[in-house]
């Protein structure tokens, strides 16, 4: 099997555990993935993510691919020379292009943690 990358992208949100009891303030934000922390199940898959109806940011699994002078997550990877995007896909926006770079290898899934709109999964900040 092979080993899935993993990559938080977006503000973390910091949670401090109350004292006490099992209550919860009204006020206390859900815990979220830390950066750099394993996604359980790897987040949504890329079709699902662009049929979701969800706000806010999404961890969607795919394979990324640099096609032409844009980087792709690819539901899956057509077995060609050189490996090509099988679609659904999403155009990635906003971490920078080395960082991407270091994503490509074809035969690891990643999952990205970001917005999704109009064919394109917006990422805010990347850590590995």
């Amino acid at each position: 099997m092979t080993a899935m990358k993993v990559v938080a992208l977006a503000p973390v949100l910091l949670v401090v555990a109350a004292c006490g009891g099992g209550s919860t303030k009204a006020d206390e934000q859900p815990a979220r993935p830390a950066a750099g922390a394993p996604i359980p199940s790897g987040g949504l898959s890329v079709s699902e993510a662009i049929a979701s109806d969800v706000a806010g940011p999404l961890a969607v699994r795919g394979y990324v691919i640099a096609r032409e002078d844009e980087y792709r997550l690819c539901e899956a990877i057509l077995e060609s020379d050189p490996p090509q995007c099988g679609e659904p896909s999403l155009r990635i926006e906003g971490p920078p292009r080395d960082e991407l770079e270091t994503l490509t290898d074809h035969e690891a899934q990643v999952s990205l943690l970001g917005e999704v709109a109009d064919s394109t999964i917006r990422v805010s900040e990347t850590s590995t």
